[in-house]
């Protein structure tokens, strides 16, 4: 399920992942550029702990109360979207 445009949930047997995805480029030693995909995955026992990971790596450089309130009423509107499928 992807969550925006870095973030999906990823479910296997017994965990269920968020996955950071980024394209990115790397430079080889023949300082050619070549691009790749980037990947971080972090594992959860649940659904909501992953949701609520995502949330404070959501946080993570505000600047204000404001910035937080703003930023956590983004989050809850796309999770509620995505879970419940609201426009």
């Amino acid at each position: 399920m992807k969550l925006d445009e870095n973030y999906l949930l990823v479910y296997d047997e017994s965990n269920v992942v968020l996955r950071y995805e980024e394209n990115r480029i790397r430079i080889k030693k023949d300082k050619t550029k070549e691009p790749y995909l980037f990947n971080e995955d972090r594992y959860y026992p649940n659904v909501k702990t992953a949701l609520k990971a995502y949330l404070n790596l959501s946080l993570k450089g505000s600047k204000s109360i404001e910035d937080v309130i703003d930023r956590i009423n983004k989050v809850e509107h796309t999770i509620m979207r995505k879970l419940a499928f609201i426009p």
